[in-house]
């Protein structure tokens, strides 16, 4: 698991994300209100983490045990 972390904590990985992030909300933009809304959400989530370097699983599994 921690090779994963360390991975997501690249700077690659982290521009990754934050155009995939784009990408959905791009995407997104074409599709009905509720839907693009919820894609807006999502892809503006995954580009801020990408922007922070904030690996949500990393936390989960950290303090989750």
């Amino acid at each position: 698991m921690e090779t994963w972390f360390r991975m997501m904590h690249t700077p690659a990985s982290r521009i990754v994300r934050v155009f995939v992030g784009l990408w959905i909300v791009i995407a997104g933009a074409q599709l009905a209100a509720a839907a693009a809304f919820g894609l807006a959400m999502l892809g503006t989530a995954i580009a801020v983490t990408g922007i922070a370097d904030i690996c949500p699983m990393e936390l989960v599994v950290k303090h989750g045990s």
